[in-house]
């Protein structure tokens, strides 16, 4: 969208009106014909001074007293069509916007959000969409009528006396040059105030979804502090708005009003002079009030849309932001019955065309029902390996295969229901368990339910909830414990039934205890699943097929636990360092000490 053209986002909304457009258009009549009864008064007015009250005519005062009444009861009447119609296209037309704004968000990979604040992106789809809403309620009927005022009225008194018109018109070029110049400060200031707005709730928002590391650390002081400041900016870039648009409504109404004044200057001359009647200048002064009341609400409006506009170009850039990740324009089926074979053939990886590439050269083959665990240090590439299964990110180079299909041919929601993902931390929705259970398979019985509940060893502590499975689990899940919240993770993807499994570092944040029950949830899981686990903890590994050590996106070794202990010294040194230095090597065959206990480790 063009800067220059801070009224163009409107364009953009067309087609969204085009669904609406009978409602529209009744409400585009509603709006004339309201402006039509607003441009007649005047000439009541003027009939009811120059021929009731001149003329001493009691009957036509009594009846143009009762047309009156008609006519305000018919606007009235009018008004609350109008009012009534534009409010339900505006709500349908933001309602539209805001659930394709979600659903364009909603498309983009994890990448995106990574480098975006998720508190920016609410308030786009918030406050922004609601400056949108409001232009298309009040802003534009409002502009409808105003512009019909200021034609209807220009005309009116440019037939009942051209020489008071060019007086009323003396106006219109402060008035303009006014409205262009601090109606641009206006914008500029309503995109900054935006942003700010944005910055905020999203500092909140990051506060309140780690009140226990900010409550730990007693950093409540220095975050509303720096809240504080962030709505500090906010207030102030409003009050320079406000000042902004102070001066454009004080110097538009002076402008206008001033010409009032000289009206009614030369329209009195004229009336002494015996050259107009009164009930005429009292109906020019109705219009030219109508006028100048026009032309401040044009000018208002021309400020209230520099606003919106700023608003709504953050909005069409998040629409128009391409989808990185899409499905494929004739999409491959995935065989039926699926087995669950994945390759990896000759893959590269890098997060961007300027960033160093993290994955080099990749060749992995699982068969159907293996378990391949993933080992390394932090940055090695294990987690961007397993991104690359459910299309999470892209490959640069090689392929991702599943039974022969590569990935990047299936479609999106067919290849990803094929896998189920256990993450480190799951991060249930707030709702009840059920809700957070059903989330994978919605059509699942009751009976489902509590079986993948059980086998994942989380029915035993939601019996023992009040409300069960209709229980709250709290925002992100803090009324259960870390280890609650994994094995309710766990029964979702049982639930879900998937033929592949990525587990990544499914059991590494829990306690010895929590840890038993993870894992053997976490062996009911795999069982006949492809599985690829990403793991710091010996315990979720020793049963693994394979183990495949990465060290610099390069898969440096491969092997059983004992194999690679006895030959692989990254491995005894991740080993040592991450599982538990006071167990010996497997091929030594010392047994653990009680330290090892402590860790919540086991010995090979």
């Amino acid at each position: 969208m063009a800067k220059t053209r801070p009224y163009a986002f409107l364009t953009r909304l067309t087609p969204r009106l085009r669904p609406y457009r009978t409602l529209l258009a009744w409400a585009m009549v509603l709006i004339l014909v309201g402006s039509a009864i607003g441009l007649a008064f005047p000439l009541v007015i003027r009939e009811l001074l120059d021929a009731a009250f001149l003329a001493g005519d009691q009957a036509l005062l009594n009846q143009v007293a009762l047309f009156l009444v008609g006519l305000f009861l018919v606007q009235a009447v009018v008004n609350f069509g109008q009012s009534y119609l534009t409010a339900s296209v505006s709500e349908r037309v933001i309602a539209d916007l805001r659930r394709d704004l979600f659903d364009a968000l909603i498309r983009q990979p994890p990448a995106f959000f990574s480098e975006r604040r998720v508190g920016e992106l609410s308030s786009r789809a918030a406050s922004d969409a609601g400056l949108v809403q409001g232009i298309l309620r009040f802003g534009v009927p409002e502009l409808i009528r105003q512009a019909t005022f200021l034609v209807g009225a220009l005309i009116l008194v440019t037939i009942t006396h051209p020489r008071l018109t060019l007086v009323t018109l003396i106006a219109v070029p402060p008035t303009v040059l006014a409205g262009w110049l601090l109606g641009r400060r206006v914008r500029r200031i309503s995109t900054g105030i935006q942003d700010r707005l944005a910055d905020a709730v999203s500092r909140a928002e990051q506060v309140f979804t780690q009140i226990r590391t900010v409550q730990s650390f007693t950093r409540e002081d220095w975050e509303k502090e720096q809240f504080g400041e962030a709505v500090t900016d906010t207030r102030d870039a409003g009050l320079r708005r406000a000042v902004a648009r102070a001066l454009l409504t004080g110097t538009v109404t002076f402008t206008a009003f001033g010409a009032i004044v000289l009206v009614l200057w030369e329209g009195g001359r004229l009336v002494l002079e015996g050259a107009l009647t009164p009930g005429t200048l009292v109906a020019f002064l109705l219009y030219a009030v109508t006028i100048a009341g026009a032309v401040t609400s044009l000018a208002g409006f021309w400020g209230n849309l520099q606003e919106a506009s700023g608003a709504a170009k953050r909005i069409f850039e998040l629409l128009d932001h391409p989808v990185e990740l899409e499905d494929p324009p004739r999409p491959r089926p995935l065989p039926r019955p699926l087995q669950g074979q994945v390759r990896y053939q000759g893959v590269h990886f890098r997060y961007a065309p300027d960033l160093p590439v993290v994955l080099h050269g990749i060749d992995l083959e699982m068969a159907p029902g293996d378990t391949v665990a993933l080992v390394g240090s932090s940055g090695a590439g294990k987690s961007t390996l397993a991104s690359l299964l459910p299309r999470f990110y892209d490959v640069t180079a090689g392929a991702v295969t599943i039974d022969g299909v590569d990935v990047r041919q299936v479609a999106l929601a067919e290849l990803r229901a094929a896998i189920g993902l256990v993450p480190q931390e799951p991060l249930l929705f707030a709702g009840t368990i059920r809700e957070n259970l059903l989330y994978g398979r919605p059509d699942a019985t009751h009976q489902e339910l509590e079986r993948a509940a059980r086998d994942a060893k989380a029915h035993e502590f939601i019996a023992a909830l009040p409300d069960r499975y209709d229980a709250l689990v709290g925002e992100r899940g803090v009324t259960l414990s870390a280890g609650q919240r994994q094995r309710i993770a766990i029964a979702r993807v049982l639930l879900k039934a998937p033929t592949i499994l990525i587990l990544d570092e499914a059991s590494s944040a829990l306690d010895a205890e929590s840890e038993a029950l993870v894992q053997d949830a976490l062996e009911r899981l795999m069982v006949g699943r492809t599985t690829l686990v990403i793991a710091h903890r010996l315990s979720t590994i020793l049963r693994a097929e394979r183990i495949l050590v990465l060290d610099q996106g390069e898969i440096v070794d491969q092997g059983s636990h004992g194999e690679l202990l006895a030959r692989s010294e990254l491995y005894g040194r991740l080993y040592r360092r991450q599982f538990d230095e006071a167990v010996t090597a497997a091929g030594a065959g010392a047994a653990a000490g009680s330290s090892s206990a402590g860790t919540g480790a086991k010995a090979p």
